[in-house]
């Protein structure tokens, strides 16, 4: 069994001088719904796809109707599977994660229960696994490794879903330039989160110093943006879509994207504990062989991928679906053949950070890349 951890103890490092809590996240979110036209996530959501029901009044999302195209002969036969009932923890929908939502789709056509968590941040949406509230964690790496990091390995990675991070860096309008955030407050998810992380190393990169700059914890992408409106901070992460939107809502700035400084960071690994893994070997494979479905999907059908954000994601104009979906696809987003190649990257980067120490336990101990190499030797690489 993993040992023990307190899962609030993790991603506190970098709380300092430069640090502190902004508390308005609700009154943030609440000003952040789609009535205006801004795009709509939520904030902590159960949901069931099939035909289960859900968990409490007002916190659903519906599961959309697009028919999806089925997986290849080739995958798992899921008549084979020791449980039809599946239970996932990860971040609400948005436009970078309309993979997750034909996933979803692929899973449910195959009778698999899928109950989903919901959570704004990843280090949230790790607890929640930690605490046995969730079989499977689909959800930023740094949370995830720094787990493992502290439970000497409680969780196996099994693949990775988006090999590049879709981030920009919004500011308001008086902020012309990276340079000018110097002395200023750049909101984050938490410390230690990936908005957190990556945005520090943009800084650095652009040759800003950070210790000049104080960052805020503020919560997930929408409570950012509703944040940079409001003028309660001058930069923040933004994925790139809601973003972009927020640049035409509200006036703010794109500074930079991440990509560009960090061309090599995974945005989401897919992971379960090595019991749930050793107890469901077939559901296991079955999983990872649709996910990396969802991405070949993506990456070929970019009609298909819009029509589908907009069953999920409210209020994004027709054009910046454009332009995003055309950075995923072009710039290699899609984790086709699984993507297990940026995981020694990506754990390197935090590393460096220092958000993780070199003390993580040995890759063999919670990467596990049998699964995608399974699927790739049915049915070959993309």
């Amino acid at each position: 069994m993993a040992t023990e951890v307190d899962m609030s103890t993790l991603n506190r490092k970098r709380i300092g001088r430069n640090f502190r809590f902004i508390g308005v996240i609700v009154v943030l979110l609440a000003g952040c719904g789609g009535t205006d036209g801004s795009l709509e996530t939520t904030e902590a959501t159960t949901t069931q796809t099939a035909d289960a029901t859900t968990a409490g009044p007002d916190t659903t999302t519906e599961t959309p109707e697009t028919t999806p195209s089925g997986v290849t002969e080739t995958t798992v036969n899921h008549s084979e599977l020791e449980s039809t009932n599946l239970r996932l923890a990860t971040s609400p929908p948005s436009f970078d994660t309309i993979t997750d939502a034909y996933w979803l789709q692929l899973l449910e056509e195959a009778g698999i229960e899928v109950e989903t968590f919901e959570f704004e941040t990843s280090p949230d949406t790790v607890r929640a696994v930690a605490a046995g509230e969730g079989d499977l964690v689909n959800t930023s790496p740094l949370a995830i490794m720094q787990y493992i990091e502290a439970s000497d390995g409680g969780l196996q990675v099994i693949a990775v879903e988006l090999l590049k991070t879709d981030y920009y860096l919004m500011s308001t309008p008086e902020v012309g330039s990276l340079e000018d955030l110097e002395g200023q407050i750049v909101g984050i998810s938490e410390p230690g989160d990936l908005s957190d992380s990556l945005t520090r190393v943009v800084l650095e990169e652009a040759g800003i110093d950070v210790s000049s700059i104080e960052f805020a914890q503020i919560g997930g992408t929408s409570a950012r943006v509703a944040a940079l409106a409001d003028g309660q901070i001058q930069a923040g992460a933004a994925h790139a879509a809601d973003g972009l939107a927020a640049a035409e809502e509200f006036g703010l700035q794109p500074l930079a994207r991440y990509v560009d400084y960090v061309p090599d960071y995974a945005q989401r690994f897919l992971a379960a504990t090595p019991e749930w893994l050793e107890e469901h070997p077939a559901l296991a494979q079955f999983l990872v062989d649709t996910l990396i479905e969802a991405q070949r999907w993506a990456q070929e059908d970019k009609d298909a991928y819009i029509a589908l954000s907009e069953e999920v994601v409210e209020g994004l104009p027709a054009e910046i679906s454009s332009d995003v979906y055309d950075l995923f696809a072009d710039e290699g987003f899609f984790a086709v053949n699984g993507g297990m190649n940026m995981i020694d990257p990506t754990a390197q980067l935090e590393q460096r950070q220092g958000n993780l120490s070199d003390d993580l336990p040995d890759r063999s101990t919670w990467v596990d890349p049998t699964y995608v190499e399974d699927y790739l030797g049915r049915v070959g690489e993309y």
